[in-house]
């Protein structure tokens, strides 16, 4: 058509559809254009800070679970709530403050614990085999024997683990006291305090350690290990020098055993099953930690 015969409009949409179909990538969208959003994979990294996290949140249940049977077995000793009269309920508190478990937690157990209905608790310790010729020493406060036995050996069961004759494992350790201190202290003052209590046996001044005893860095500032038998001498002297402290037993391998990757793997996973339960305190293993 010649210019004359179109109308001014007509003229106008013509130029315009030319224009698009001349330059489609300029004047039209594309789809390509539009922003793709990714799908955020959750990798790795992700994996292990939740795993960590959810490992903190056992380690700190299962302080509280600790310190609260203590007080039961403190109180029900003593037949007494009071700490000012009852001198093993004081050093429970004293120690869940080293551990930083709360106040209410203590509180809630010294009214359990002077109801008559609530059961006492025993210490129990069991011992067991892993893989790669790796023993264990399963620690348990419990107010049910039979429960604890139970739930051990279906853990270890379905683990491929297997239940130990008493003393057949934990003739592979020595028994030591071991103090957890929440303020730094130097070799020197704590050896001067050693001497003043009157302990005879060796101290040792150590590091604490996160991924053997599940130490936590920023609540653990020293370490103190000292013969079984002066644990509670030691203890004292710390704690009268305002030096909060978390004071227990623990076997200490004579010579740790070498696993491959896959037995390591095998032995801590039924290591955290066990430890999941609530009448184990912790499980203690000869395994050497690379």
């Amino acid at each position: 058509f010649g210019a004359s015969s179109v109308g001014p409009r007509m003229l106008a949409v013509a130029l315009v559809c030319v224009g698009l179909l001349l330059a489609p990538n300029t004047l039209r969208p594309r789809l390509n254009d539009a922003r793709i959003v990714e799908p955020v994979v959750m990798g790795r990294k992700f994996e292990n800070n939740k795993l960590k996290m959810a490992k903190t949140a056992l380690a700190y249940a299962k302080k509280a679970s600790y310190i609260g049977k203590k007080v039961v077995v403190a109180v029900k000793a003593a037949g007494d709530g009071d700490p000012n009269s009852n001198r093993a309920l004081a050093a429970v508190m004293r120690e869940a403050n080293a551990l930083d478990v709360p106040k209410d937690v203590v509180d809630r157990n010294i009214k359990r614990a002077l109801d008559p209905v609530t059961a006492d608790y025993r210490e129990l310790t069991y011992e067991a085999y892993g893989f790669g010729g790796v023993g264990f020493v399963v620690n348990v406060l419990s107010d049910n024997n039979n429960r604890a036995v139970a739930d051990i050996g279906t853990v270890l069961k379905k683990a491929g683990c297997k239940v130990a004759t008493p003393g057949s494992v934990t003739f592979n350790f020595v028994r030591k006291g071991r103090l957890v201190l929440s303020s730094p202290i130097d070799e020197e003052t704590l050896l001067d305090m050693a001497i003043a209590a009157g302990v005879e046996g060796d101290v040792e001044l150590q590091a604490p350690d996160p991924d053997g005893r599940d130490d936590d860095p920023s609540q653990v500032a020293a370490v103190v290990v000292t013969e079984a038998d002066e644990l509670g001498k030691l203890q004292a002297a710390l704690q009268e020098a305002d030096l909060d402290c978390s004071g227990s037993l623990v076997h200490v391998a004579l010579a740790p055993v070498e696993v491959g990757q896959e037995d390591e793997e095998l032995n801590y996973a039924c290591i955290d099953k066990l430890e999941e339960l609530d009448d184990v305190t912790n499980v203690e293993h000869n395994m050497a930690i690379a």
